[in-house]
């Protein structure tokens, strides 16, 4: 079934309340900028979802919001290409005309809070019991790694958060850095490396911080 189709058993008080919250479950695994998990855990902030049927409500308006957005974004950029192609003869879009689609990111007007709530989601992940360590300064030294390069980065994260969801332009820049680099070293270890997951799992709340539309203290400022 169609997201439309789910989110109108959503909306429908007539059904049992466990239909309407497997509904929205499944409107989540057809939309979900942050992967099911992320997604859902910043829904939940919509309220009880659980229990209460107007939590289930709002939590849909926010993920519909962001969806259009989405949307909205594709056939801007769909059109805006389709000129080009006409008029400038340009086959190939720039960077700057690609990059909002790149990393994960919300699309919508709830896009910083939600980017803030998913990298603190993401930190909490990473300190869990039994959740795998970063590799220690030695590791990984035979493919080149900067020893620092991962606490810098996992420093850069705790700043974000620390600030409530916003990081200086410069150190957002050198978060980029460490980024590249962190790639060229997962791109060298094994993908089922204890190593690995770990650094994955910090990739990837260093792109959240990175694709957060406000989470400039400098562009928050403007």
């Amino acid at each position: 079934m169609s997201l439309n189709v789910h989110a109108r058993r959503v909306r429908d008080p007539a059904l049992p309340f466990g239909h309407r919250r497997s509904a929205l479950r499944s409107t989540v695994v057809l939309y979900r900028p942050f992967g099911f998990s992320g997604t859902w855990s910043f829904l939940s902030r919509s309220g009880d979802l659980r229990r209460d049927g107007d939590a289930l409500v709002r939590a849909l308006e926010k993920l519909e919001l962001s969806r259009a957005a989405a949307l909205a974004e594709r056939a801007e950029f769909a059109e805006r290409r389709r000129a080009e192609k006409h008029l400038e003869h340009r086959r190939q879009p720039r960077a700057t005309d690609i990059r909002c689609f790149l990393g994960p990111r919300w699309p919508g007007p709830d896009g910083h809070v939600a980017a803030a709530h998913e990298v603190a989601r993401l930190w909490r992940e990473r300190g869990r019991p039994g959740a795998t360590p970063l590799p220690g300064p030695g590791a990984g030294a035979a493919e080149g790694a900067d020893p620092r390069a991962e606490e810098e980065l996992c420093a850069y994260v705790a700043a974000y958060l620390e600030a409530g969801g916003y990081l200086e332009q410069a150190r957002l820049e050198l978060l980029a850095e460490g980024l590249r680099r962190l790639n060229l070293r997962i791109a060298r270890l094994s993908r089922t490396g204890r190593d690995c997951v770990a650094l994955v799992e910090l990739r990837r709340m260093a792109e959240v911080v990175l694709a957060d539309p406000g989470g400039s203290s400098l562009r928050h400022a403007r």
